[in-house]
C-alpha cells in the first residue's frame, strides 16, 4: 500500500526519507520532447512527409499526445493524493482538456486546430500554477515544465505563421 503525504508536515523527517529525486532525466526528456514539434515545423516548411504524414498533422497529433500526457499527470496527482484540495478539479479538468485536445486534432486542417492546441498548453500552464497537482518538492521539475510549455506555445505560433505563409 502506497503512503501519501498531503503536505510537507505529514512527511517523515529528512533522515527517514530517501534523498531528493534527481530531475535531470526528466528535464532532459522534457527538452527533447520539443524535437517532434520542430520536426513538424520543418516538414511543413519543406513539404516533406514521413510515412505519408505531412508536417501539419504530425505537429497536431504530437501536440495532442503531449496534452493528453499532461492530463494524465493531473489524473495521477488526483489519484495519489486523495486529500488534495483541488482533487475534483484536477479530475474534471484532466478529462476536459484531453477531450478538447482530441477535438482540436479533428480540426487540424482548419484554422482553429493549432490555436486550440496552443490554448490547451497555455491553460495547463496556468492551471498547474493554481491547482498544484503534485507535491511541492517537485518544484524544479515544474520550473522546467513551465519553460518547455512556453517553448511549445512558441512552436505552435511558429507553425501557425508557417501555415499562413505557405498555405
Amino acid at each position: 500500500m502506497a503512503v501519501e503525504f498531503d503536505s510537507l508536515d505529514d512527511m517523515p523527517h529528512a533522515s527517514q526519507r530517501p534523498a531528493a529525486i534527481d530531475t535531470c532525466l526528466f528535464d532532459a526528456l522534457a527538452y527533447l520532447g520539443l524535437l517532434p514539434f520542430v520536426i513538424g515545423i520543418a516538414m511543413q516548411i519543406t513539404g516533406v512527409t514521413l510515412f505519408g504524414v505531412g508536417g501539419r498533422f504530425w505537429f497536431a497529433a504530437y501536440s495532442t499526445a503531449i496534452l493528453s500526457f499532461l492530463c494524465g499527470i493531473w489524473w495521477g496527482g488526483a489519484l495519489n493524493r486523495v486529500r488534495h484540495p483541488h482533487r475534483l478539479a484536477l479530475i474534471l479538468l484532466s478529462n476536459l482538456v484531453c477531450v478538447a485536445a482530441w477535438f482540436a486534432l479533428l480540426l487540424y486542417a482548419t484554422f482553429w486546430g493549432l490555436p486550440l492546441l496552443a490554448a490547451g498548453f497555455a491553460f495547463v500552464l496556468w492551471a498547474e500554477a493554481r491547482l498544484n497537482p503534485n507535491l511541492p518538492r517537485r518544484y524544479n521539475y515544474f520550473k522546467t515544465r513551465s519553460r518547455v510549455s512556453y517553448l511549445v506555445i512558441g512552436c505552435h505560433l511558429v507553425m501557425i505563421a508557417v501555415i499562413a505563409l505557405t498555405g
